[in-house]
């Protein structure tokens, strides 16, 4: 793409410029009218998810009922939430754009005192007060270990990500140290551990390597107390279980 760039005639990279300049401001304009429409809906999450775009409302997923059981008691509490994935120009295309953060500007007007954190492997810009953004892929550790130390621990840390089973324990097994006392860590979109299409290497119950696998481990690891006298086990205090998504509660 870079060498076919070089190769273009000057007019048309004037062209092509102009055109990404109009569609950033077009992008800004929205940005800035669901922001004013948002903000009567604050403290309501579904309101807010269906204004921002994100595939988490009632419209599609539905997490967001779960999400605001789980939550809702603690959003002025929570100081800083770490999303792994931030979309691109709608919560299933575009991904590949500098476009995306539809949840995060959710996150960003639920929990009024916390930092949001965006993950991406690609690079994203998001705008907002509290919100920042960092490129990386959520199956490099040391990626995931320099932002953790850099924007951590976490309230929440919700992984939106690729969907892949060893990508999905990569970031859990990294990141769930970084969960503050009482903090959660959420899976979403579970289904994926069941598929196997495209880079998904899911399959039936037993498949090894997928998401739901390493979930049924860590039933274990509720009840670590009674077997792990090394203490070599996850501090995982309780876990939720709901159709596509899952809620892991780290021991106050």
């Amino acid at each position: 793409m870079l060498t076919l760039k070089r190769r273009l005639p000057p007019e048309i990279k004037a062209v092509l410029r102009r055109v990404g300049a109009e569609m950033t401001e077009a992008w800004s304009r929205q940005y800035r009218l669901q922001a004013i429409v948002a903000r009567p809906f604050r403290s309501s999450l579904d309101p807010l998810a269906r204004i921002y775009g994100t595939d988490k409302s009632s419209r599609s997923h539905g997490y967001t009922s779960l999400y605001r059981a789980h939550l809702g008691a603690r959003r002025r509490d929570v100081r800083c939430l770490l999303e792994i994935g931030i979309g691109g120009t709608t919560s299933l295309t575009g991904y590949d754009t500098s476009e995306g953060g539809q949840s995060l500007r959710m996150w960003q007007d639920y929990f009024p005192n916390a930092r949001i954190i965006g993950i991406d492997i690609a690079s994203k810009v998001v705008k907002g007060p509290r919100i920042f953004t960092e490129q990386g892929s959520q199956n490099d550790t040391r990626f995931l270990t320099d932002v953790a130390h850099r924007h951590g621990p976490f309230d929440v840390v919700i992984d939106d990500g690729s969907h892949l089973g060893p990508d999905v324990r990569i970031s859990f097994e990294t990141l769930f140290e970084h969960v503050a006392p009482g903090g959660v860590y959420i899976i979403e979109d579970l289904a994926a551990a069941y598929l196997a299409w495209g880079d998904i290497r899911g399959g039936p119950p037993g498949t090894p390597g997928t998401q739901m696998e390493l979930l049924k481990e860590l039933t274990d690891h509720v009840l670590r107390r009674w077997w792990d006298t090394g203490g070599t086990g996850h501090h995982l205090a309780a876990m939720h279980l709901y159709d596509q998504i899952a809620f892991l509660y780290r021991t106050p």
